[in-house]
């Protein structure tokens, strides 16, 4: 009888490997050749599940940010405000070994960010991750831990900023520094708005200071 194969899980195991090439080898090093390398399969048998390198780089890409969402609801579970915030930025900022090769692979991805709309939205800051720092922001400002006075829509942009430039910092250098480092640079932007509140969350944030 011919072997049956899940085409589906047949996907995820050649996106699961691009991605493995690219924290390891970078844009360049990664094509089908070196995908299928890492399968143990001949190049040709890639196509036969998607049309192209380019195809598994967008299903790559999708897969990466589906990834952290999910570790990011685990962290924060029934999580609000501030202590939600400091769960979304300790699996986004460059601090442990699954970050940190993930700062590598989203940094890679930018190399393919184009002007068409449809590329962008799959290799760009994704919308989910400003989404939850955005509500997490509004909690904390009405939980009383950010003054009511807190910009939100800036500070929103700025801490997208914190953690694409932390991923770039890291990615750049490629060195085993402090992951103090990149979680002072977030607690320094949101540092300033923090009320009179002493809630866990607070005081944990105050400490990211140090």
């Amino acid at each position: 009888m011919p072997k049956i194969v899940d085409h589906d899980q047949r996907r995820r195991d050649i996106v699961e490997a691009y991605l493995r090439v690219l924290a390891r080898s970078g844009v360049a090093g990664t094509h089908g050749r070196s995908v299928a390398a890492e399968l143990g399969v001949v190049p040709g048998t890639l196509w036969h599940y998607f049309d192209s390198v380019e195809q598994i780089a967008e299903a790559a890409a999708q897969r990466g940010v589906a990834r952290t969402l999910a570790r990011i609801d685990e962290r924060s579970g029934d999580l609000r405000g501030l202590a939600a915030l400091l769960a979304i930025a300790e699996e986004i900022l460059p601090t442990t070994a699954v970050t940190r090769e993930e700062a590598r692979v989203v940094v890679a991805f930018w190399g393919r960010v184009l002007p068409d709309a449809d590329t962008r939205s799959a290799f760009g800051r994704p919308r989910e991750f400003t989404d939850r720092t955005r509500v997490a922001l509004s909690d904390a400002v009405a939980d009383g831990d950010l003054v009511a006075t807190t910009p939100v829509e800036p500070l929103v942009r700025l801490l997208d900023s914190v953690y694409a430039g932390e991923q770039v910092i890291w990615a750049a250098e490629s060195v085993d520094d402090d992951p103090r480092q990149a979680r002072r640079s977030f607690a320094t932007a949101v540092a300033p708005w923090l009320g009179e509140a002493l809630s866990p969350a607070a005081e944990t944030l105050r400490t990211w200071l140090r």
